[in-house]
């Protein structure tokens, strides 16, 4: 395997929940040495931003782990070798904490003029830029709630995905830094938006209302409404009451799939030739297509309409969709040590002719599992980190311990 593109890249991740997480993954998957830093007491039930769950392993991995203490003067000392020595810093604290930790920008700008630092807050500058924020209201708020729910019942969507979004634009933003430095010489502050993120989502349903000037109707009602955009871009329930998802996206599509359901004499009908005719006659159709795969396997359907070239897909959940042949094939997911469990999750979601990714680091299942490496790459001596833990400024495997007391 060839290199991979950051490899040699120096990260520091002072990250919790997921967003800031999400940035030292992405980048950690690129081959960028990533320490993510955690307070002496992480795991415990004082710190719910640091609970060992699914995932915590999943957006932790390809990551070293330092427990370390910031709050006291040898916990800010080690946290500053490190960002001295580091291309790119990543948080997701709530507004100001940085800075009351003595980490904040101003002053890392001044330890390592070459940092990229990458902030990812609530609200990028404006009114509300002080104020925290959460993925599920960062949907509400922007109107991405209300389009993917059903009339009056506003709903997030089933992933994180404003969290992961803020988090995958904040990178972009730092790679386009680095890329600047190249040139300058200097780094740069990269902050990213939980709220901002969203609206972009939002923003092709912006527009259509802005060019229509009428008021956006959720997807869910719009998908049922007749003489939608595409007639016939729906759910339908299989035998055993398995669903799938099926989109007749072009007319030579529509034939096809009436071949394929056995609708052979609603194919010739010239009223159902193009979509809008049969966007007049959509709750007739549903009804025929409910009815022709009413009694048949899901697979069985999904498979016959794939070969005839129609849209069509199976409603999976996290876990069966484990045994769905793509996600099974080789490159589609890598091992993961989820607690006790041996797993398989996803990679980064690309490609390079030049490199593959692969697992270097499984999460850090118990805190500051890497302390001591790093320490000792920062220049301390075994005494010294001997010291350092039992002051209770640092933690990890098989270092002297002390009563666990509040931290960063």
């Amino acid at each position: 395997m060839s290199r991979l593109p950051l490899a040699g890249m120096h990260v520091v991740e002072f990250g919790q929940i997921i967003s800031g997480p999400t940035a030292g993954l992405i980048f950690g998957d690129m081959g960028a040495d990533v320490v993510k830093v955690e307070p002496t007491d992480a795991g415990t039930p004082s710190r719910p931003n640091n609970v060992r769950n699914g995932s915590f392993y999943y957006f932790n991995r390809n990551k070293r782990g330092m427990a370390l203490n910031i709050a006291t003067p040898a916990g800010l000392e080690v946290a500053l070798r490190l960002i001295k020595r580091a291309d790119i810093l990543i948080e997701n604290m709530a507004p100001g904490t940085m800075d009351r930790l003595g980490l904040g920008y101003a002053r890392m700008r001044e330890h390592n003029p070459r940092l990229v630092y990458c902030s990812i807050k609530g609200y990028l500058t404006g009114p509300n830029q002080a104020r925290p924020l959460m993925d599920e209201p960062g949907q509400m708020a922007s109107g991405l709630a209300y389009m993917t729910g059903l009339p009056g019942q506003p709903l997030r969507a089933g992933a994180s995905v404003v969290d992961i979004g803020a988090a995958t634009y904040a990178v972009i933003g730092v790679m386009a830094a680095l890329l600047e430095r190249q040139t300058t010489g200097k780094g740069q502050h990269i902050t990213g938006g939980l709220f901002e993120t969203a609206l972009f989502y939002v923003g092709q349903h912006m527009s259509n209302a802005q060019l229509s000037g009428e008021e956006p109707v959720p997807m869910s009602a719009a998908r049922s409404a007749k003489g939608g955009r595409t007639a016939i871009y729906d759910l339908f329930t299989c035998k055993g009451g398995k669903q799938v998802f099926i989109g007749i996206m072009s007319d030579p599509q529509w034939l096809r799939a009436c071949s394929v359901l056995g609708m052979e004499d609603l194919a010739g009908d010239p009223a159902l030739k193009y979509n809008a005719g049969r966007g007049a006659q959509r709750d007739m159709l549903m009804a025929r297509i409910a009815k022709a795969v009413a009694d048949r396997e899901s697979k069985a359907v999904v498979d016959a309409l794939v070969k005839a070239g129609v849209t069509v897909a199976p409603v999976n959940t996290p876990l069966s969709v484990m045994e769905d042949e793509h996600v099974m094939a080789e490159g589609r997911t890598l091992p993961a040590q989820i607690g006790g469990n041996n797993g398989r999750l996803p990679p980064l979601p690309y490609e390079s002719s030049e490199y593959k990714f692969s697992l270097r680091h499984h999460a850090p299942a118990e805190p500051g599992r890497n302390s001591g490496e790093i320490l000792k790459e920062l220049g301390y001596s075994g005494s010294e980190i001997d010291a350092l833990a039992r002051q209770g400024v640092i933690r990890g495997p098989g270092m002297p311990v002390k009563d666990a007391g509040g931290s960063n």
